[in-house]
């Protein structure tokens, strides 16, 4: 899993909504959100000993100085209680804090998880997203199956021709799906296959959906629906 995300879109609302459902699945006891294990419900009071919401000092956003002591010196002690210490930033980050952070995350503790919040991706530096999963998230108005149609077209573009690592790259765009969201992801990347006579690609795409269904590992599966994609 990755283990940082940037969480974009236009309908803030929307984009924190996600965010938090991710996070609190993390910890979950049953990775769906439950809302009715100890740790969904102390998340939901908002004093979840394990999730950190990063707050810049700074009316631009967020410095350096908070970086350092509301991410990189609590990343480096172990979580309280559970799986998981969770950092989340819904303030800009100003590039000078970008720069603190991006060890951090290229060399994150296995615990840690780094959520940043934004209504784009404009805002960060290259170095910083090349080393994020980048969740686009559509307003509460507009039709999710857009965004997925979106990410299906850019996957089927780039599967093809792809290298072994560009193949696993790949999947970096693929995490960020919640569980629910990947039967129609797939559903749309195999009406693309079909329709452009890929035909190896469609039955790669089509034994996904099919183990996927039995609760096969997810990361394994897709990651070999993507080579044989190619």
């Amino acid at each position: 899993m990755a283990q940082a995300f940037i969480f974009a879109g236009e309908d803030s609302e929307a984009v924190r909504k996600r965010a938090l459902n991710f996070a609190k699945r993390l910890n979950c006891e049953t990775e769906n959100a439950c809302d009715a294990c100890t740790s969904c419900r102390v998340f939901q009071s908002g004093n979840h000993p394990d999730t950190i919401f990063v707050k810049g000092t700074k009316q631009t956003g967020i410095g350096v100085d908070d970086v350092r002591e509301q991410i990189i010196m609590p990343a480096a002690q172990l979580p309280f209680k559970y799986k998981h210490k969770v950092f989340i930033a819904d303030e800009p980050l100003l590039p000078a804090a970008q720069n603190a952070v991006l060890k951090t995350i290229e060399e994150p503790p296995p615990y840690g998880v780094f959520l940043f919040l934004a209504q784009n991706t404009h805002g960060f530096l290259p170095t910083v997203i090349s080393r994020c999963a980048v969740k686009k998230i559509a307003g509460e108005g507009r039709s999710e199956k857009s965004d997925l149609q979106t990410l299906a077209r850019e996957i089927f573009d780039a599967a093809k021709g792809a290298d072994i690592a560009e193949s696993f790259a790949l999947y970096r765009k693929i995490e960020p799906l919640e569980k629910h969201e990947l039967p129609e992801f797939l559903s749309l990347l195999y009406i693309l296959c079909g329709k452009a006579q890929r035909f190896s690609a469609s039955a790669a795409v089509s034994h996904t959906r099919k183990i996927l269904s039995q609760n096969a590992n997810a990361q394994l599966a897709i990651e070999l629906m993507l080579l044989k994609m190619r």
